[in-house]
């Protein structure tokens, strides 16, 4: 199956950062969470599904030594074009890499990991989990920590019918293109937790012409709040914090969960 954003030159890609990057932000507080946890731990930090470079390339700006790690060449490509616009010591400090992180090998350790913004539900199964979690665990330095960023599912949105299906739309301010995404269609597998929802993506002109449109199916894996600290604690970590949201809230049914952990044993 496609990924969700295969392609560098892919409609998906495009509209990434229009869709998910322009102010008001949709998760507000992430960047400057991460960047006192960065301070808080030892360096450098490892960023997994960086995407297109806004977390890695703030850190780098904030003098924090960060390699972000994405899948996608598309994405990568616009995270390069973010980091070349860097000034020159902010550059020096952050590293792009292409890999998967369920295969994770870079003979080296680092003070934090983070997967930001629900990627780490891009793991469609727990395998594939349990794999990635373990390649974390390698990665981390004695005292590292893992900061993971999901949703804490809320049951309505998973029972077709019940909720109004997402739309987003934004514009790019350098082309003054305008994107707008909706989900056509939600289909799920309670068994397997999982979401595949099939987007539609069109893309405008500043005068309102319709320059391009295309549909892709993103599947997501949700996990429950326990069920992600009992999977932490198989796979080598100690949870030590849990948040509904990037100013220190206590976990809230529905909401985002922030659960950050460190290496034990």
């Amino acid at each position: 199956m496609q990924r969700f954003y295969e392609g560098g030159s892919s409609l998906f890609v495009r509209a990434y950062d229009a869709l998910h990057h322009q102010p008001p932000p949709p998760i507000v507080g992430d960047v400057a969470f991460y960047r006192q946890l960065a301070r808080d731990c030892a360096a450098p930090v490892l960023e997994l599904a960086c995407g297109t470079g806004r977390i890695a390339a703030a850190l780098a700006e904030d003098g924090i030594d960060i390699t972000g790690i994405d899948i996608s060449d598309g994405m990568l490509a616009i995270a390069q074009r973010k980091r070349q616009a860097l000034p020159e010591a902010a550059r020096e400090r952050l590293m792009l890499i292409a890999g998967d992180m369920r295969e994770l090998h870079l003979d080296r350790q680092f003070g934090l990991i983070i997967v930001a913004y629900r990627s780490f539900q891009n793991l469609l199964t727990i395998d594939h989990q349990r794999r990635t979690l373990a390649a974390m665990r390698r990665h981390l330095a004695p005292g590292g920590h893992l900061a993971l960023h999901l949703f804490d599912p809320r049951v309505d949105l998973l029972i077709e019918g019940l909720a109004a299906l997402p739309r987003v739309s934004g514009t790019d301010p350098a082309t003054q293109r305008r994107y707008a995404g909706e989900v056509l269609r939600a289909r799920f597998d309670h068994m397997a937790q999982l979401r595949h929802d099939l987007w539609q993506y069109t893309e405008f002109s500043a005068a309102g012409d319709i320059l391009d449109q295309a549909t892709r199916e993103m599947s997501l894996r949700w996990t429950w709040r326990w069920e992600l600290r009992h999977l932490l604690e198989l796979c080598g970590f100690a949870v030590e914090a849990a948040y509904s949201d990037f100013v220190g809230s206590p976990p809230v049914y529905g909401r985002e969960l922030i659960v950050v952990a460190r290496a034990s044993g």
